[in-house]
């Protein structure tokens, strides 16, 4: 697997450092509800004391993406990071992707599709058969941009505290080493 992928000429995806962490944890709080696309907000993000309370898993994201079987990547643009995407093992044997956000002064700039790819790349060579995610309607463009990267609406969850619903994604994922997972799951 290539340590980096280009997204844009001045775009690379590469698998997150400790040291990054910092950054991530700014990235994970800026706004992602509505129309959030913004190319006038500065590219550097101050960085964070600690991964957010409603996000700890960020705290170690080799713990807790990479020690269990997944991959946690982030996206470098003319020397900042302004993407970031997770996957690791759900109950159901599926490559769970979270934690995907792009900055926002980088969006539509192809940042996110080429994060997506290439968690899809490594679940499948890792030896998954489908990705799942979920999103919610309160973000549009987040919805809309699963659709359009394939991904098959599987299921809906709200609650009556909620002013938003759960929306729940799969996608199937290519390559025979994902056929050997679901056999070993099944064994």
């Amino acid at each position: 697997m290539p340590a980096s992928t280009p997204a844009t000429p001045a775009t690379i995806i590469r698998d997150a450092r400790p040291a990054d962490a910092p950054v991530l944890w700014a990235l994970s709080t800026l706004p992602n509800i509505g129309d959030t696309a913004d190319p006038t907000m500065p590219l550097a993000l101050p960085p964070a004391d600690a991964a957010p309370p409603s996000f700890t898993d960020l705290a170690d994201v080799r713990a807790t993406f990479v020690a269990v079987g997944g991959a946690f990547l982030v996206a470098e643009h003319a020397g900042h990071l302004v993407g970031m995407a997770g996957f690791r093992p759900n109950e159901r044997g599926q490559a769970e992707i979270l934690r995907v956000r792009v900055h926002p002064a980088t969006r539509r700039l192809g940042i996110g599709r080429a994060l997506m790819a290439e968690l899809e790349a490594r679940a499948s060579a890792a030896g998954f058969t489908e990705a799942f995610l979920d999103t919610a309607t309160n973000q549009p463009e987040a919805v809309a941009f699963y659709r359009g990267l394939g991904y098959t609406e599987v299921g809906r969850r709200t609650r009556p505290e909620w002013a938003w619903t759960l929306v729940f994604f799969a996608k199937p994922l290519p390559g025979e080493l994902g056929q050997r997972h679901d056999q070993a799951l099944s064994s």
